[in-house]
């Protein structure tokens, strides 16, 4: 079986030499069930010189370097159009693989003939299991996301399980279902473009597939920032994770349900936020940094819905 590695890079220079150190171990220490493996990254307009850093760091990569950020779906798709590997393994380069993760994730395979996707387990820098996500967006997902609740079936899982959606944070699609079902949704600009590829696998039929997390394979964040939940993630980045997720979810709805859904889960961000943000005004239970992230949902939530036209267009600015 050769393997397909596909890292979407943009100004990730402080990750991306460690990242690919790991999977160069991982190749290298396949004595006992040896696989062919490529690596392709793609550079997506770095401005950090990213894109040499991980061509000194490994140089048998095949590199294909952006003159402007096309985004995390086109970008991984000029990957796998490049790739020639059975399977196509999504690494983030911001998170190193740990020993025998890839070849636990290749066992599922190999076990479980309608194994069309798998995924492993991120664990934070402390080695403890970060927020897993398994099921898609939809009313059950939203409202977890936006009361703050954390309760996850896989948090505590020992063992493979079937699940709704595993994030291409560190996970495996077999090629041919890339073929049957196509490749990943290029309107999805910045997020989301791994949940609606899962909600395709998951509505196939004839046949049908299945979805697998796998918790024996780890990948490690390389830093204690990378990968936190949102509200971190705006601490640190400002407005604009809260914008590419919105605009995601506008196109999503739209796509898999109605404009109607898109309406009515804008307008549930909008409203859930601004009750947290009156409670984040109360001494001691609010900061600052909380107060804004929910001021910049809702406002986000609301400019989304008109950029997007409830999703039926996607502007990528």
């Amino acid at each position: 079986m050769k393997l397909s590695f596909v890292i979407v890079t943009n100004n990730t220079s402080k990750f991306i030499g460690r990242c690919l150190n790991s999977i160069k171990e991982t190749i290298d220490n396949q004595t006992a069930s040896k696989f062919d493996a490529e690596v392709i990254v793609v550079d997506n307009a770095s401005s950090d010189d990213c894109g040499s850093i991980a061509k000194t760091a490994l140089p048998e990569i095949e590199l294909i370097q952006n003159s402007d950020n096309k985004g995390y779906a086109a970008a991984a798709n000029q990957a796998i159009e490049h790739a020639t590997g059975d399977l196509i393994v999504f690494v983030d380069p911001r998170v190193e693989v740990l020993a025998g993760s890839v070849r636990r994730l290749m066992d599922q395979f190999a076990t479980n003939a309608s194994c069309a996707v798998a995924g492993g387990k991120i664990v934070g820098t402390d080695n403890l299991s970060l927020k897993t996500v398994d099921r898609l967006p939809g009313l059950v997902a939203n409202f977890k996301r936006m009361f703050g609740c954390t309760c996850s079936k896989t948090r505590n899982a020992e063992q493979p399980m079937s699940v709704d959606f595993v994030p291409f944070t560190f996970a495996a699609v077999r090629r041919d279902i890339i073929t049957k079902l196509g490749q990943l949704d290029e309107r999805f600009y910045a997020s989301l473009a791994d949940a609606d590829f899962c909600r395709r696998v998951v509505k196939a039929i004839n046949p049908s597939y299945a979805i697998y997390y796998v918790p024996q394979a780890t990948a490690r964040v390389l830093d204690k920032f990378s990968l936190q939940c949102e509200c971190s993630d705006y601490a640190l980045h400002g407005a604009d994770v809260v914008k590419a997720r919105t605009r995601s979810e506008q196109m999503y709805f739209w796509k898999h349900y109605c404009s109607f859904t898109a309406l009515f889960f804008g307008g549930m961000d909008m409203l859930v936020f601004a009750v947290r943000f009156a409670a984040y005004l109360i001494p001691g239970v609010g900061s600052k940094d909380k107060r804004g992230y929910a001021c910049s949902v809702f406002s986000e939530s609301a400019k989304a819905m008109l950029a997007t036209q409830l999703g039926t267009q996607f502007p990528a600015e």
